[in-house]
C-alpha cells in the first residue's frame, strides 16, 4: 500500500498537470522502497495506520529530489545522490543492529 497520495505530491512538486502522473507515481514507489530499504525495516507492519510525519516527510523530499534532477547526467552543479535532509530525518528509524 502506497503511504503517499500522488495528489499530495503534485502540490508538493508544484505540478499542476496529469502529463507526469505515471512519473511521479514510479518515483513515490522508487522512494518507499528507498525508504524501508534505509531504514532497514518494515515500516508498513510497525506502522500499520501510516507512516509518521518525519518518513512521509523524508520520502517526500526524496521525491522532489528524483523529480527534480531525473536527467541520467547534471553538468555544471553539485548534486547529492540523496538530500542530506532525507536521512536526518530518517536516522532515529534506521535499525544499525
Amino acid at each position: 500500500m502506497s503511504q503517499l497520495d500522488l495528489a499530495l505530491i503534485k502540490v508538493h512538486l508544484s505540478v499542476d498537470h496529469d502529463e507526469h502522473d505515471a512519473l511521479i507515481q514510479g518515483y513515490i514507489d522508487s522512494a518507499e522502497s528507498w525508504v524501508t530499504r534505509y531504514v532497514r525495516r518494515d515500516l508498513d507492519a510497525e506502522y500499520p495506520g501510516g507512516w509518521p510525519a518525519h518518513i512521509l516527510q523524508a520520502a517526500r523530499f526524496l521525491i522532489g529530489h528524483y523529480y527534480l534532477f531525473r536527467e541520467a547526467a547534471v553538468t555544471g552543479a553539485a548534486v547529492t545522490q540523496v538530500p542530506f535532509a532525507v536521512k536526518d530525518l530518517l536516522a532515529s528509524e534506521r535499525d544499525m543492529s
